[in-house]
This record gives C-alpha cells, sequence and structure tokens, in this order.
C-alpha cells in the first residue's frame, strides 16, 4: 500500500523555484509575465476531464476526497482551485482540451500552470510541485508522459508516417501541465483555421500537434515524475485502475448482441465471429440483407449499403424494443462483423452503469466540437456501440430512431440524434476503433481492453485470444494509497 501524505501546508505555500532562464530580449512579449518569486499550490489550476453520468459523477467525487485529503491543512486562501470538466463548462468539446484553452487564456491568467488529468487518475501534490518548480512557468513548456506510435496508423491520421515513434504526444491518464506562456499562446491563437480538426478521433495526439504547431511550437517534455500503470516511489501521478469492478457482472441473459453484416461477408467474417467471441454468449443475432438458416442470419428489409449502415441499425433498435423476448433485457451491444470483444469484460463493465439512465456507451469520437460548439460527439461503430433500453426508448419515442438515407453514418446520426434530446454520450477507454497495433503499448498496458476492429493486416483469432487472456494484475477502484477512496461520411468510414 503507498501510504497517503497530507502535506505540509507551509511546504506547499512557497516552493523555492529553479534559476530563473534568461529572457530574449529582441522577442517581444505577448501579455504579462508572472513573477517568479516562488511556486504555491495556488498558482496551479487543476482541470480534471469528467463526465456527467451517474457512474463517472461519483468516480468525480472519488478524485476530488483524494484531492481534497491532501490539503485539508491549508488556509483557504492558499488552496488551489479544482475543476471538472462536466460541471464549469458547457463545452461539447472539453474532452478534446482545444476548446478549453482559449479560456485558460482568458480566465486563468493570473495561474503559473494548468495541470490537467483524467477523473482514475491520482495525485501526490507534494511530489507534482517538486516536479513544476522545475520549470519555469514564463517559457513554453508542455510536460507529461510521452506516448509514441509503433506504426503508422490510420487514428492519427497516418502523421509522421515515415519515422512514427519520434512523435510524443501524452497520456492523459497520467496528467499534462501546461505552463502559463504555452496556455497563453496557444489560447490567444485558438481555435486556427490552418488547423483543420473535423474530426476528433484521439484529442491527446491531436492537442499534442497542435501545440507543436508545424514545428513553431514546442514538443512535450517527458517527465518521468508522471506515472500510469509504472507506479514507483518518485511519481507524482498515477492511474491505479486498469479496469473497473463495481461488483458482479450482469447475466449473460441481460445483454443482447447484434452484429451487422452483408451476404459478402457471411463466409469470410461471421465464420469469424462464430469461432470466437460469438460463442461467449447465447443472446447473439446476426444481421444481414440476406436471409441464411446456415448462420442463422435475419433481414429486416433494408438493402446492404457500402457504408453508413444506418437504415440497418435504426431497425434493429426499433426491433429490439418491439419484441416482446427482449422486454427484460436491460443492454444492448451493436458490433460489426469485423469487430472482436470480450463479452465477459463487457458485462463485468455494466455492472457500473444504471440501465435506467439512457446509456450510450464505447469510444467517443466527436464532429466539430475542438474548435466551435454547435457539433457533436458520437460512439464511433467499431469497438462496439451498447444502449441501455432506456437510451433506445428515448430514440423511439421521441421519433427520433430514423435516418436520413439507409447508407448515411448510423454512428454519427446516433451522435446528432442524442444531442437533439440533450442525451450525453459514455465515453469508456476500454473500446477500441481499431487494431491493438494502432495503439501506444503503454496507453494498452495502463487500460486492460475489452475490444478491438479490423481484420486487416492482422490475425484476428490471436488479438481475440489476447483479448481473453487476464491481466496479470487485476486492479479493483480501491485506490493503491487509500483505504477510504473507491477503488464527411467517406472519411469517417475509413476510421
Amino acid at each position: 500500500m503507498i501510504p497517503v501524505k497530507l502535506i505540509p501546508w507551509i511546504f506547499l505555500i512557497s516552493i523555492v523555484a529553479a534559476a530563473d532562464d534568461p529572457v530574449d530580449e529582441k522577442e517581444p512579449e505577448k501579455f504579462a509575465k508572472v513573477k517568479p518569486k516562488g511556486l504555491s499550490l495556488k498558482d496551479v489550476r487543476f482541470v480534471v476531464i469528467s463526465q456527467p453520468n451517474s457512474y463517472h459523477r461519483k468516480r468525480s467525487l472519488e478524485f476530488k476526497k483524494h484531492f481534497e485529503d491532501q490539503i485539508m491543512h491549508l488556509p483557504e486562501g492558499e488552496k488551489p482551485k479544482l475543476y471538472f470538466t462536466h460541471e464549469h463548462w458547457d463545452l461539447v468539446g472539453a474532452f478534446t482540451v482545444l476548446p478549453l484553452l482559449p479560456v485558460f487564456a482568458k480566465d486563468f491568467q493570473d495561474s503559473s500552470w494548468v495541470f490537467m488529468c483524467e477523473e482514475e487518475t491520482r495525485l501526490d501534490l507534494s511530489k507534482l510541485m517538486e516536479v513544476l518548480v522545475k520549470y519555469e512557468p514564463n517559457k513554453e513548456y508542455f510536460l507529461g508522459k510521452a506516448l509514441r506510435d509503433r506504426e503508422a496508423t490510420i487514428i492519427h491520421h497516418f502523421a509522421h508516417a515515415n519515422n512514427p515513434h519520434s512523435f510524443a504526444f501524452p497520456d492523459f491518464g497520467a496528467g499534462i501541465a501546461l505552463s502559463r506562456a504555452l496556455f497563453m499562446s496557444v489560447g490567444q491563437r485558438w481555435p486556427d483555421d490552418s488547423v483543420r480538426s473535423d474530426f476528433t478521433i484521439d484529442p491527446k495526439h491531436e492537442l499534442a500537434m497542435v501545440i507543436k504547431n508545424g514545428g513553431k511550437g514546442v514538443d512535450l517534455t517527458e517527465v518521468p515524475e508522471l506515472c500510469t500503470f509504472n507506479y514507483n516511489e518518485k511519481c507524482a501521478s498515477w492511474y491505479p485502475m486498469k479496469f473497473p469492478d463495481c461488483g458482479p457482472e450482469i447475466s449473460e441473459d441481460n445483454l443482447a448482441v447484434g452484429v451487422k453484416t452483408c451476404e459478402k461477408f457471411h463466409e469470410e467474417r461471421v465464420s469469424i465471429v462464430k469461432e470466437t467471441w460469438g460463442k461467449d454468449t447465447k443472446n447473439i443475432e446476426y444481421f444481414s440483407e440476406k436471409e441464411d438458416p446456415s448462420i442463422p442470419t435475419i433481414s429486416l428489409g433494408i438493402p446492404n449499403t457500402e457504408r453508413g449502415h444506418c437504415g440497418k441499425t435504426m431497425a434493429m433498435l426499433r426491433r429490439w424494443l418491439k419484441e416482446k423476448k427482449f422486454e427484460k433485457v436491460s443492454w444492448f451491444l451493436i458490433a460489426d462483423d469485423d469487430t472482436i470483444i470480450n463479452l465477459k469484460r463487457l458485462r463485468k463493465l455494466l455492472a457500473c452503469y444504471d440501465p435506467k439512465e439512457p446509456v450510450h456507451l464505447g469510444e467517443v469520437y466527436g464532429y466539430s466540437v475542438a474548435k466551435k460548439n454547435w457539433g457533436y460527439t458520437y460512439i464511433t461503430g467499431g469497438g462496439g456501440m451498447v444502449f441501455s433500453r432506456e437510451a433506445i426508448n428515448q430514440l423511439v419515442t421521441n421519433g427520433e430512431a430514423d435516418c436520413h438515407a439507409d447508407d448515411s453514418p448510423d454512428d454519427m446520426t446516433l451522435g446528432m440524434r442524442y444531442k437533439r434530446l440533450d442525451i450525453s454520450l459514455v465515453h469508456s477507454p476500454y473500446f477500441h476503433q481499431a487494431r491493438p497495433m494502432d495503439y501506444s503499448a503503454d496507453f494498452l498496458a495502463a487500460r486492460t481492453p475489452l475490444s478491438f476492429h479490423k481484420h486487416w493486416m492482422c490475425d484476428p483469432r490471436a488479438v481475440y485470444a489476447d483479448l481473453m487472456k487476464e491481466p496479470e494484475d487485476t486492479d479493483t477502484q480501491t485506490d493503491k494509497d487509500s483505504s477510504s477512496t473507491e477503488r464527411t461520411a467517406e472519411e469517417h468510414e475509413e476510421l
């Protein structure tokens, strides 16, 4: 067990800063500088990327308790300010960080640093201050735990294709620190018309690209004290929960599974699903434009489309809500015929959520959310889209379970419809739209995955076998250091 440290407030009120770096007098000042007299906790703004779903609100409260336990002896005027994105900013793209940067530049001008992290991150504030004091806030610094691509990947638009390992981007789970000079500079130029940001796929990589600014900005500075799964006594941050434990998994009968397919892939793909994860439940159906009794498949009268599949998806949802045999089922999963998923792990995850709430769960992407606040988020379909019964009921009863066209993107259409209904989607880092090799090895090591997508240039049977392995270190929702704390459519289709 890692002992909880209640930090002496005298130590936190003033930590002597490192020697001032010389300032280039030829460079004009864009904004007033903070006085480098020292660094206190009150000089750091803490921002947690959070979600409004009831389970995630509880997780945010656990973060808050762990945080406040460490500053309880500080005078009120010396305590740092803590913000949760779901409470403090009505920005649909807050999870991307980018639309928050102008807010920081406007509202946090008196602060030396902004430190951002996730609701499952845990901090040792005294050690974090020991890290920050080494860097001059009047210079542009972007601090974090570095992730690197193993190969050029579609989720990063094949950036740095000649040497993908050369570009470092942060793991939000370990936290990132933005110096005042950096968040003021980037915040004043964002939104940047020269940056294309229609789709938000991987916010941490896209943030690093914006800060790099085509070579005119700064690179991520890797800080070994910002940690995830690799905790050691020097860590100022860590990510203790690889996968949530909310009690026993839901019953197999309480999760209905629908696989979207077409005649073209009955043999090539459906056979692999049936050989691998499809055999892990008896409540699975295959939906196609062609009825094939050998599988068997179900036709809903929707013609096959080359992309989009909105008509088929909405018909599946309406059928699930209408048919009597599903009336006691609380959860529904729609997967592609080249999705690879661990259903037992999914049922374990669903124990954390209330099916009486309208829950649409999976890996969240965004469309037009990084620059403007009029876009929307959506659950990207390849990694699996999960619906509570109430989420489907809200669509159907409000007349939103239809499509502009059968080949409209189903996941994006669902995102737009749920936004109309003012229903926030739920992001889970355990779902993955791409293949295992498309993600940083360290990112996957910190979170136990439950799904991947695509059979292209990989062995889906081997991916399934790896998914079914039990992680060596099964973490629960009990923190390691506190017994009191609970542990365009064409472009889109290719992602």
